[in-house]
């Protein structure tokens, strides 16, 4: 599963990147909380305790990175 990989290289790197839907993303950790923004919008950084929070809250046509799992590519 491709939130798996998102999450091994999270843990490994404390920073991945992903696309999805055409977007870029990148999900960092900062402070002990996780940062998840776009390159194309640095200003709209969203935050979240911990990934499973991240993962199930943030919403790319009212669907979460859970629901589009196999649309998430180019992870690094």
């Amino acid at each position: 599963m491709n939130v798996d990989r998102i999450k091994e290289i999270l843990s490994k790197n404390n920073k991945v990147s992903f696309k999805l839907y055409s977007m870029d993303y990148i999900i960092e950790l900062e402070n002990n909380m996780l940062i998840l923004y776009s390159p194309t919008y640095p200003n709209d950084k969203r935050r979240y305790k911990d990934i499973n929070a991240l993962l199930s809250n943030f919403k790319v046509y009212n669907e979460t990175l859970i629901e589009v799992d196999s649309r998430i590519e180019n992870i690094e």
